[in-house]
């Protein structure tokens, strides 16, 4: 089937648009309240409303009853980071600029949903289910209250993202308390993220045993009955029918599909067709619509909906009216693609466009994969992508409509606003079309390798990453070293090697490693960081310097280099810079207890021990047991003279590590100052036991001689 030529649309402007909106739905008011679900890594045809006679996914089935389904919608990008960011923006990555993910943020002058209607006068919130969308990728833009209160550092985020879970439960727990805390009297936009299909899978009893054998499948059936309650508590306050409700997902899982188990890869469908629902706020009847949707056209849907004007920013189809009448929206090309395969492994990109002639009862589209072998597919009789027919006619035409459909969507100053990296990693994203200025053609990648002839390397990468977190050091280097023998400049093996090297103690072989890294790919941020840790760690501290600061240009938007070369500063008494680089820290990560207690520390050494007070206190809230946090308050507390504080604060500290001396000692001061003489003395004792050169307690034990004689 011949897809037809694509001619761009033309954009309305913010005015007439806003004009057109309330003419064409004279029914919407800024009152209906929005409820966006977004499931992470969840499959279309895993779902019972979507064919699969095995799932066990009553509430969402329930909801589909009730709603318009969509048949065949797509991820833009398999990933959870960029996919969100096309979802909440209603734009293409190659506009936005999030193209992956670490390493991008979003900018700011790109309106997202939670800013609109936050402007439109709602209260906004959002519960997240993994710190893979915490606030410093930019997507907290207009939440009053962005819930990604993980507790984990930003190196723990780094070396296991898919292993830091909130589980269902406690993602509707937290939904549910905010909704009855929420502002009375305005609408609600909230956006609930559910993370549970996502590896590793923690299924809860009795899904765990039920699902033995098919544990994606428990994990869906888990977040389904956690969604049943939240649906249930709606309904019991009246909300759910005044509600206008999006259930969709930001990508799919491969599960052994074209030879992938997990997503990211490759841009087949087991990993871009989504579920998306669309309850409207007034009562519907299920209807079902075949034309193939971006999650990109979610975005001007919901403004729609909510009777809220569309900026012209947005690149989405309005898909409202069909969610309204149950027709069949206009067809529109669906754009995907995944950078994955190049900034990870160094291999071609790959982009792909979705195209139907015409909309139609039976779905009739094809699919063209651009990559070093490119691919065309009839899905409407081959689903699974499995006969590629390129080498007829219509591959040439799909290759034009590609290049048309990303021209007319790529940002006309793309290469000035929305580079995340450095100058060397621009280059690399113009040679390869990626920026307005080599659009025309995929240039250098075309000599790059094809993903399609590494998938079982790429696998094998996977099951050092599943060893290394299982903490099977030997498995996983193996494995690992295997790959490097036959491509030893393959980043994502050199980042995985050199973290080993550096969990085994050896810093030598990781910093070697890491050196290579960074050569074979100078715009992995990741590879800066660790070596510039491992470098100070040797004692090269000028050297750890350089590479934290190459690091924070290449990744502005990572909290880590510039706490750990705040740290290295305040080691070295450079007070004033390590402040502002912590406090920088601290702006991409308000929890980051490291930066935290740093720069409590930093403050304290500065004389101003009230605003030490404060910022340690922060850092105690988010870690309630971190002794050196509780050790450095209580120093600070003693300076303030609250010596009740202090007394208390180390009380609790040495229940809960009675190793420390310095926690003995800080005892001993305050019970020194607050009379209790037999207490500081047998505090300084137990303080000497575990440190006979301890300062405060020797010259603590010579006060309480003094005073007894």
């Amino acid at each position: 089937m011949m897809a037809m030529p694509y001619c761009p649309k033309h954009r309305i402007s913010p005015g007439v648009l806003s004009a057109l909106v309330l003419f064409t739905w004279a029914r919407a008011e800024a009152s209906d309240s929005v409820l966006l679900i977004t499931i992470d890594t969840l499959r279309a045809d895993h779902l019972g409303c979507y064919g699969d006679a095995r799932a066990v996914t009553p509430a969402i089935d329930s909801l589909a009853k009730q709603s318009v389904k969509f048949e065949h919608a797509f991820a833009a990008v398999p990933l959870t980071l960029p996919s969100h960011a096309a979802l909440l923006t209603g734009t293409y990555p190659m506009y936005n600029g999030v193209r992956d993910q670490p390493g991008f943020r979003l900018p700011r002058d790109v309106p997202t949903l939670p800013e609109l209607f936050s402007r439109a006068g709602y209260a906004t919130a959002a519960v997240l289910g993994s710190p893979v969308l915490c606030r410093r990728f930019g997507l907290e833009r207009g939440f009053r209250d962005y819930d990604d209160r993980f507790a984990v550092s930003t190196e723990q985020q780094e070396a296991g993202l898919p292993n830091i879970k909130r589980p269902a439960g406690a993602v509707t727990d937290l939904a549910l308390a905010w909704l009855q805390r929420r502002p009375r009297g305005k609408p609600f936009f909230l956006w609930l993220h559910f993370y549970d299909p996502h590896l590793p899978y923690r299924t809860p009893e009795p899904f765990r045993s039920r699902f033995a054998s098919r544990p994606y499948d428990g994990e869906i059936a888990y977040t389904d009955s956690s969604l049943a309650k939240l649906f249930a508590s709606l309904r019991r306050h009246q909300l759910f029918d005044s509600t206008i409700i999006v259930l969709t997902a930001d990508h799919g899982e491969g599960l052994g599909d074209h030879g992938e188990s997990t997503h990211g890869y490759f841009i087949y469908n087991s990993t871009l067709h989504v579920p998306l629902l669309i309850k409207p706020a007034s009562p519907t009847r299920a209807k079902e619509i075949q034309v193939s949707v971006s999650l990109v056209d979610v975005a001007p849907t919901l403004l729609h909906l909510a009777g809220v004007p569309i900026p012209a920013s947005m690149q989405g189809v309005d898909l409202a009216q069909g969610v309204i009448s149950g027709k069949e929206p206009p067809a529109h090309p669906v754009y995907a693609e995944t950078l994955y395969p190049l900034l990870h492994l160094g291999w071609a990109p790959l982009r792909a466009l979705i195209s139907q002639a015409k909309a139609s009862p039976r779905w009739e589209a094809v699919k063209y994969i651009q990559a070093p072998h490119p691919e065309l597919y009839d899905l409407g009789a081959d689903a699974g992508e499995l006969h590629n027919q390129y080498a007829s006619q219509a591959g040439v035409a799909a290759h034009a409509q590609l290049e048309a459909f990303v021209k007319a969507h790529a940002r006309a100053d793309a290469l000035a606003a929305r580079a995340p990296v450095n100058a060397q990693t621009a280059k690399l994203f113009a040679s390869l079309g990626y920026f307005a200025e080599g659009i025309s053609g995929l240039g250098e990648a075309a000599a790059r390798r094809d993903p399609k002839d590494g998938v079982a390397e790429h696998e094998a990468l996977l099951r050092a990453a599943h060893a290394f977190q299982a903490r099977r050091y030997d498995t996983a280097a193996a494995i690992l070293e295997d790959v490097l023998s036959r491509d030893p400049e393959q980043p994502l093996a050199l980042d995985y090697l050199g973290t080993i090297q550096f969990s085994r103690h050896d810093l030598q072989a990781a910093r070697r490693i890491y050196a290579q890294l960074i050569e074979a790919a100078p715009y992995y941020a990741t590879g800066y960081s660790e070596l510039g840790h491992t470098e100070a760690l040797l004692g090269n501290r000028a050297e750890a310097e350089r590479l934290y600061r190459r690091a924070m240009e290449i990744d502005p938007s990572n909290p880590r280099p510039p706490r750990e070369l705040g740290m290295l500063l305040l080691e070295r008494g450079q007070l004033e810079e390590a402040e502002k680089l912590l406090r920088e820290a601290l702006k991409l990560d308000p929890t980051d207890v490291f930066a935290l207690n740093a720069l409590g520390e930093a403050e304290a050494r500065q004389g101003d021990y009230q605003e030490a007070a404060a910022v340690l206190e922060r850092a105690l809230q988010g870690a309630p047991h971190a002794v050196p946090v509780r050790l450095n308050l209580g120093f600070v507390y003693l300076q303030l003279k609250r010596f009740g504080d202090v007394e208390r604060l180390m009380t609790q500290t040495i229940r809960l590590d009675a190793r420390q001396p310095q926690a003995f000692a800080l005892l001993g001061a305050a019970c020194l100052q607050l009379r209790k003489t037999e207490g500081a003395r047998e505090a300084f004792q137990h303080a000497l036991a575990l440190d006979p050169h301890n300062g405060m307690a020797l010259e603590g034990m010579r006060a309480v001689t003094d005073s007894t004689r």
